[in-house]
């Protein structure tokens, strides 16, 4: 039960008057007994049980009166299944990730969704507050509103390429409504429920706050994709090479049907060929003259489109130049060679180089303006005196130092390079900064608590990168793996400027700008300059996008559809409250969505009933006191109708 107006329960103090006149402001009489009157005094005793009794009814329904006028003013309502509900924050959380755009039957999934989120706004009240999570947007802010705000944004969606991570948006919104002044919150989570999009970590992200959830009542039905696309087995071809482009078919359970492929370069039809789901099939790739190469792998469209399609670029280029200096160990020494060996790059002197691969800063002050430098550091600790001289000379503002720490750590970052993918780090020293951050000085790569490898550009432009292990094979798992020729390629090509095959980018990545570019190009063709920040956000759709300095193409990066958004299997009913929360209402049929949203809803007010349960009570209290009245009259008469007899005798 609930009030409108609570602040009228103080009236409920007036139940003290009747109280208060029933045991203080009785009529007090003398009583004189005389001989002739002493019958009716034993009359009085036998009616006084009933007298008392009347008089503690008629006390009752005097406070009764008084605690009803009191709930009615105060417009009392019991909680139900009415059309009202107090003020209530509610935040919509709506799936528009890649696999939103599902097709079952004449309907995408993300359209039943949005229809579900309207259904929401029409049972609202002008004083509920809305907001609005685009799970496949978690970029976008969620601003307060109105429902004819949230109806907006709930219109203009739709599907985005880009994965949705259901747990940090029920999180999100869980925070977001625990923190507003309204005493009634909940969650709506609209989703396919994929079981991809909740990380298994049993932290149960909406917590205490109540949520309720969409769950369809149909199969989810079987979804062919393309998953990963790898050109030149990770080495880009360089100018007039031949090469090969791998792809890989999504597992598909039981379904053993062929994809059909097909490879675009440029826009033209350069190789067809099939693949079984769950496996790869290569696809020649013809050589290229120099420029950038744009293309995608092509499988016929099925219920789920987005990821029918994966994108590639390459700047096909001669080999680029590389310089060496001091001693980098012999692992290092012989992935230089056999790089030099393929024709992936050409050794040329200090000056020349496209990139110095210099050990312990040996040759930083040789290095050409606008020039790359690989900065390796030593094994033996006591010679990282004469390194750190050395970047200061070439005014680098990073200083290593020996840690007191041991243990091993996967090198990680948002921005790993493919290259360094599952390798481990053994030894590695402490990188410190020295002053501001400057020129663009950022942590590429970290293992555990600790940088592992930055990057920046110093005051004449050189761009440099900085690793904290030395490459022997007690520092780091990469000496010994192919990823060493991989990294040196990747340093010399792709980080270096000169262009390659990127690190493989999905949707909804942050892309980090080249140094020169000041404008970007989406696949839907916009461009955007580029902030302070150098990084570019709101990558929500698969495809090419495009660095531009002025009108200059500077670098592609083909961006594609997460492969987590290709698996549709969804949670589980059993394993939604341990995934979600622990006040999870689950919705399977569209009729009774309306029904479940605004929990906290008032059945009609009472205060109707109650006035005339007081008319009622009035009235019982009126015929009580007149009955009182006449008794009392006629106990009177018959007093005063008695003689008194004197006795003779006496």
């Amino acid at each position: 039960m609930g009030a409108l107006s609570p602040l009228f329960f103080a009236a409920g103090l007036a139940v003290g008057v009747p109280i208060f006149l029933h045991l203080f402001q009785r009529h007090q009489t003398r009583r004189v007994s005389f001989p002739a009157l002493r019958y009716l005094q034993r009359t009085e005793r036998e009616h006084a049980r009933q007298i008392r009794l009347r008089q503690l009814i008629l006390l009752l329904v005097r406070v009764a009166v008084v605690l009803v006028l009191v709930g009615a003013g105060a417009r009392l309502f019991f909680n139900g299944r009415g059309t009202a509900h107090p003020p209530t924050a509610v935040v919509i959380v709506l799936d528009n990730s890649m696999s939103s755009g599902l097709v079952i039957g004449e309907q995408r999934v993300l359209d039943r969704l949005k229809a579900l989120a309207i259904a929401s706004l029409d049972e609202a009240s002008p004083e509920d507050r809305f907001w609005v999570l685009r799970a496949g947007e978690p970029w976008l802010p969620a601003l307060p509103g109105g429902a004819a705000e949230a109806r907006l944004a709930i219109e203009a969606t739709e599907p985005s390429d880009a994965w949705g991570d259901l747990a940090s948006a029920v999180r999100r919104a869980s925070l977001l409504v625990s923190a507003t002044e309204l005493k009634h919150y909940e969650v709506h989570l609209l989703s396919d429920l994929q079981r991809t999009g909740f990380p298994i970590n049993g932290d149960q992200p909406a917590g205490d706050v109540p949520v309720i959830v969409w769950e369809a009542d149909e199969d989810t039905p079987s979804n062919g994709a393309l998953t990963q696309l790898v050109v030149g087995g990770g080495l880009p071809p360089l100018e007039g090479q031949r090469s090969e482009v791998t792809i890989t078919a999504l597992e598909n359970g039981g379904d053993t049907a062929r994809l059909a492929l097909r490879l675009v370069v440029n826009e033209r039809i350069r190789g067809a060929a099939s693949v079984p789901p769950g496996s790869a099939t290569s696809v020649g790739l013809p050589p290229a003259g120099g420029g950038w190469i744009r293309g995608y792998a092509d499988s016929d469209p099925d219920a789920l489109r987005a990821d029918d399609r994966r994108y590639f670029a390459y700047k096909s280029r001669p080999a680029p130049t590389v310089a060496s200096a001091g001693v980098a160990g012999l692992f290092a020494d012989q992935a230089l060679s056999v790089l030099e060996s393929a024709g992936r790059i050409t050794v040329v002197p200090i000056a020349g180089a496209d990139l110095l691969v210099s050990a312990e800063g040996e040759g930083l002050d040789g290095v050409r303006p606008l020039g790359s430098v690989l900065v390796i550091p030593p094994a033996d600790p006591t010679r990282l005196p004469a390194l750190n001289r050395r970047l200061a000379d070439a005014q680098i503002p990073w200083r290593l130092e020996a840690r007191s720490t041991t243990g091993d750590a996967d090198l990680s970052g948002r921005l790993l390079p493919e290259a360094l993918s599952g390798v481990r780090a053994r030894e590695w020293y402490r990188l410190r900064l020295i002053g501001d951050p400057i020129n663009g000085a950022s942590v590429l790569v970290e293992a555990g608590d600790d940088s592992w490898a930055v990057q920046g550009q110093d005051a004449l432009g050189r761009r440099y990168l900085l690793v904290a292990s030395a490459l022997d094979a007690a520092s780091s798992s990469l000496p010994v793996s192919t990823a060493m020729l991989q990294f040196f390629d990747w340093a010399a090509s792709e980080w270096a400027g000169l262009g390659g095959v990127a690190s493989p980018h999905f949707a909804g990545d942050h892309l980090s700008a080249p140094r020169t570019a000041t404008k970007v190009r989406f696949p839907s063709g916009e461009e955007f300059d580029i902030d302070g920040t150098r990084m570019v956000r709101g990558t929500g759709s698969s495809g090419f996008y495009t660095f531009l300095d002025g009108d200059n193409e500077i670098s592609v990066v083909a961006v594609n559809s997460p492969v987590e958004e290709s698996r549709l299997s969804p949670l589980s009913s059993e394993e939604l409250r341990s995934q979600i929360g622990r006040e999870v209402v689950v919705v399977r049929r569209e009729a009774q969505w309306s029904r479940n949203v605004f929990r906290s809803r008032q059945g009609p007010e009472l205060w109707w009933t109650l006035l005339l349960v007081a008319v009622s009570l009035l009235i019982v209290e009126a015929l009580l006191a007149a009955s009182g009245r006449v008794g009392r009259a006629s106990t009177t008469r018959a007093q005063s109708s008695q003689k008194p007899v004197v006795d003779a005798a006496a």
